[in-house]
């Protein structure tokens, strides 16, 4: 029986964060997420977002970012205790339709429900983006307001917080 080759969250670095940000998306799909850029970006610029590649196995294959939510992105104002933002989850084209996806963000669920203080995760999606929506929904995932620009954010307490 072939085994499954092991997923990991690596920092992103001099090494690594070129082939990040030339990972490719499914044609369309940039409508529902913004590039790789842009979570790189966040987390020079707002204390405690932290973005991770994605490996498979020593094959790069995604991008996440996570970090303090702020409500509203009230960055001039302090986070919301306890609560945690999914902010960017990005799987590269070839490594589509495979589970993987489910494989990412339970892991990250996994790994941030265990941080000191968790109490919830939340996340931000657009509202037409219905294969992500179900896989969050299969989760445990909510919907619990939209945003300004009109997309919807979505929770996951945490029971059992540290």
């Amino acid at each position: 029986m072939k085994e499954t080759p092991e997923l990991t969250f690596r920092p992103v670095d001099l090494q690594n964060y070129f082939a990040v940000m030339k990972l490719e998306m499914v044609p369309g799909q940039e409508r529902f997420i913004d590039s790789n850029a842009w979570p790189l970006a966040e987390a020079a610029y707002v204390e405690g977002f932290t973005p991770e590649a994605v490996y498979l196995g020593e094959t790069l294959i995604g991008l996440v970012s996570w970090g303090p939510y702020y409500p509203g992105y009230a960055y001039d104002k302090a986070p919301q205790e306890g609560s945690t933002i999914i902010d960017h989850v990005m799987l590269a084209r070839p490594y589509q339709g495979r589970g993987l996806g489910r494989r990412i963000v339970t892991s990250l669920i996994a790994r941030l429900s265990q941080r000191h203080g968790a109490r919830r995760l939340v996340l931000m999606l657009h509202p037409d983006n219905e294969v992500a929506s179900n896989l969050y929904k299969t989760l445990g995932f909510t919907e619990f307001s939209t945003t300004h620009e009109g997309d919807l954010l979505m929770e996951l307490p945490i029971s059992g917080s540290p």
